[in-house]
């Protein structure tokens, strides 16, 4: 039997699948801080808002996320959206920081972040980029989102 693929409704760069939010976040109830990664898909769907399954680990100063697919969401309401996955790390440092992303063992991105006082993106790839990073929520949103 064949699989049925998720209806699409919108992709903004057939080239770029991904997009990944860098930034802060403080958990006043469980006072708890740290970094934020937020990936979601460039396609948005139209029935159901996916969950994106990606896998991380953590050397010393090498962020590996590796992407995997989508999952089948827990809600029974639809609602278009993207595929989204939230990643929060309590115990990075500052300092400048390499992170790999594989998407599903075919192709892999290196980026360098400097996660200091302001977040930047130092390096990306310059071709084959599957996934964009930023470090602004107005860069990573659809129109619509938060």
């Amino acid at each position: 039997m064949a699989k049925n693929k998720p209806p699409k409704l919108h992709r903004a760069d057939s080239s770029v699948e991904f997009k990944l939010l860098i930034e802060r976040f403080t958990d006043e109830l469980s006072k708890r801080s740290g970094i934020v990664f937020l990936f979601r898909t460039s396609e948005q769907f139209q029935n159901f808002v996916y969950e994106l399954v990606v896998e991380s680990n953590r050397i010393d100063e090498k962020i590996f996320f590796n992407i995997l697919g989508l999952k089948t969401p827990m809600s029974d309401f639809p609602r278009p959206g993207p595929a989204l996955c939230r990643f929060e790390m309590e115990d990075l440092k500052q300092g400048d920081y390499t992170i790999l992303i594989d998407r599903r063992g075919k192709q892999v991105n290196q980026f360098k972040v400097s996660l200091r006082k302001n977040l930047k993106i130092v390096r990306s790839p310059k071709q084959d980029k599957f996934i964009d990073i930023v470090t602004d929520r107005s860069e990573w949103a659809f129109q619509g989102d938060y």
